[in-house]
């Protein structure tokens, strides 16, 4: 799909930073899309304040990992198993993506696909061809998909997750619900497994992978008087991290930690996906708000 095919929902822009990116507006939402990774940097609804955290101040500067927005982890999640020097959480986010279409729905929403395919660069990296599918649709909630499409004759392993920044107005006001009493792998104590029985508080940097879990995820906001609704499909595991203060990273200076929390869907460690050849499959992850 050409740029200029432009329609009255979606149009251009180009950023100095990270290339052209999508503006996506309807009856329900208002939406930003960078072409560069198939980077969300923003979502929010009509009327409501913002969703998604998205890092006004910050700038995508790849091959550094952007901190905001619903950054892509494919075709791994975290570091490379056996390379170290290979990127962080794959190659999918530091790559520009094709759109390949855009429609409005018959209930008002937004659609869009971008695309990525294999090419001698990722080859060069990963060594099956692929095509990558993520598709947005943009209503009263958000809904990401991201279909993995195997083209190589090969069995392919893939790790993946949508790294979802959600905006909260202070993280030590919240309270995460759906994850009691849940095995996690605290990546912060030497990988020891734990549960704990009752809802989230934050106090400290926190970087937890929760596995086996299909649940959906309530962040309890009491300052902006809502409940985000975090669901997500055929994801095995939910990874909630925030760095906390004098995290020195390069895009979340002062205090910008305490107005996000992430919350992932993901599959990693023995929840990878396997697919034969000529096979798809798709993680999906859905966002909405309700009062609280």
């Amino acid at each position: 799909m050409e740029k200029n095919r432009e329609t009255p929902f979606i149009r251009y822009e180009e950023s100095k930073s990270a290339g052209t990116k999508i503006i996506i507006e309807n009856r329900y939402a208002e939406a930003e899309i960078y072409l560069l990774g198939a980077h969300l940097t923003h979502f929010q609804p009509k009327g409501e304040q913002k969703v998604i955290f998205d890092g006004k101040e910050s700038y995508i500067l790849p091959p550094k990992n952007a901190h905001f927005g619903i950054p892509v982890c494919w075709p791994w999640f975290g570091p490379h198993a056996t390379d170290s020097s290979k990127p962080q959480h794959g190659f999918a986010r530091n790559l520009p993506w094709e759109l390949e279409k855009a429609h409005m729905l018959e209930d008002g929403s937004t659609q869009v696909t971008l695309c990525l395919k294999s090419d001698e660069w990722t080859l060069s990296l990963w060594d099956y061809p692929f095509k990558l599918q993520l598709i947005f649709t943009l209503g009263k909630t958000l809904r990401l998909e991201l279909v993995t499409h195997n083209r190589s004759e090969k069995t392919m392993q893939i790790g993946q997750a949508l790294h979802s920044y959600l905006y909260v107005q202070d993280i030590t006001k919240i309270t995460l619900f759906g994850l009691e009493d849940t095995p996690f792998i605290d990546q912060l104590d030497n990988d020891r497994v734990k549960t704990e029985q009752h809802p989230l508080h934050f106090t400290r940097k926190f970087d937890r992978i929760y596995i086996p879990t299909t649940a959906a995820c309530e962040i309890h906001d009491p300052l902006l008087k809502r409940r985000v609704v975090v669901q997500k499909s055929n994801s095995k595991a939910t990874t909630v991290w925030n760095p906390w203060s004098e995290n020195g990273l390069h895009d979340l200076p002062a205090d910008t930690y305490r107005h996000f929390v992430c919350i992932e869907a993901v599959n990693t460690k023995q929840a990878t996906q396997t697919l034969q050849s000529g096979e798809s499959c798709s993680l999906i992850q859905t966002i909405g708000i309700e009062s609280l």
